[in-house]
């Protein structure tokens, strides 16, 4: 039997996160893993506004987290109904943090993950520099292989999906 029998699928609703999931899926049914789907939400940050004097802080709108966890858990609720043939157990988990990849790396530890497969928008050059890279960062930190998968579209554009973490390769 495999060693990878645990997955963790970082999952934020975008095409990047539905191509790793897909892969995700496809994997964990020939090895027999378990998928756990982590949906990570940040507290609102503070704005500054310069419209009320040199400096004038104000606060951004009262956000209800509750509300925001659970609407968080009713959508990944229904994306693990869209894999509802997938033999395995599948649990939504929804994080609060101020890093994304702290948060996944941090999920992955708790869960005891073999495998973290996450979606990557492959971004280089100054897009990367500028916005970074949450799988670049989970990448390094990440206490299991890191399998990134990037969408279809751009999978065929740049033309290459990557695995990397030392023995990142389970098939």
């Amino acid at each position: 039997m495999s060693d990878y029998r645990t997955f963790v699928v970082p999952y934020d609703f975008s095409v990047h996160a539905r191509a790793a999931l897909f892969a995700a899926v496809d994997l964990a049914k020939r090895l027999g893993a378990d998928l756990h789907l982590i949906h990570v939400i940040q507290p609102p940050a503070y704005t500054y506004s310069y419209g009320g004097g040199i400096g004038a802080a104000s606060v951004a709108p009262p956000i209800d987290m509750f509300s925001v966890r659970e609407e968080a858990l009713k959508s990944l609720g229904d994306v693990v109904e869209g894999i509802a043939d997938f033999p395995g157990k599948v649990e939504p988990h929804v994080v609060e943090g101020t890093g994304i990849s702290d948060m996944i790396r941090e999920s992955a530890e708790k869960l005891g993950a073999d495998l973290i497969v996450m979606g990557t928008h492959g971004r280089t050059g100054l897009a990367h520099v500028f916005l970074g890279s949450v799988a670049e960062r989970t990448l390094r930190k990440a206490p299991c292989p890191v399998l990134t998968i990037q969408s279809p579209d751009e999978a065929e554009e740049n033309g290459r999906i990557t695995a990397r973490g030392e023995g990142a390769s389970p098939t």
